[in-house]
């Protein structure tokens, strides 16, 4: 914006730069996960009887926009996402393991004890995505095949990641279990046979 040649709102009054400032920040504001619920309920009261003449649906249609497009990761192509995933679980796991060493507490779906890739993307999209992307399509029917039918097939694909994991884990235990067990069992002793010669 300091340069005079790239300031889109050089043309602005002082009013309207103003408003605008306070509307984008506003919006940026919106991506706090610490007010998800707030916004998508406050988006969700607009839906059927949207006003774009009204400053606060304006505001709140805003607001979804920038949060839909923050955390869109699951609507791009798996090949694409899934790696992302992973560097944002290490950036997870990275800090909750400074805050352990600090005696800090440590919200559980960063806590690399306590969550796996599956388990954090099945309970994130079920409770964060589908609700927010669904309410979206709700109003823009448009969107549901190239954003909200992706984000489903994301949903399936780490539930059937998350099942494998468990049937593994119950694999492996049953193993653990069998090696306990024969390890504890006394071998069976044959009787010696006794050949006896009459004379």
């Amino acid at each position: 914006m300091s340069c005079e040649t790239s300031n889109i709102l050089k043309h602005l009054s002082a009013a309207d730069h103003k408003r605008f400032r306070a509307g984008m920040i506003k919006c940026i504001l919106a991506t706090d996960m610490a007010r998800h619920n707030e916004i998508v309920t406050q988006f969700k009261a607009t839906i059927g009887n949207y006003d774009n003449a009204n400053p606060d649906h304006r505001l709140t249609m805003m607001m979804i926009f920038l949060k839909v497009s923050d955390i869109s990761n699951e609507a791009r192509p798996m090949d694409v996402s899934e790696p992302w995933v992973e560097c944002l679980l290490q950036e997870f796991f990275i800090q909750s393991d400074a805050e352990k060493l600090e005696g800090l507490p440590v919200a559980p779906f960063m806590d690399r004890e306590k969550v796996t890739k599956p388990s954090a993307q099945v309970g994130f999209i079920k409770f964060v995505l589908i609700p927010l992307y669904e309410a979206l399509a709700s109003m823009f029917e448009e969107i549901r095949e190239p954003i909200l039918q992706p984000v489903m097939r994301a949903f399936d694909y780490y539930s059937d990641m998350a099942k494998k994991m468990a049937a593994d884990e119950e694999g492996m235990k049953l193993k653990e279990q069998g090696r306990r067990i024969s390890s504890t069992v006394e071998p069976k002793v044959e009787p010696r046979r006794v050949s006896v010669t009459r004379k």
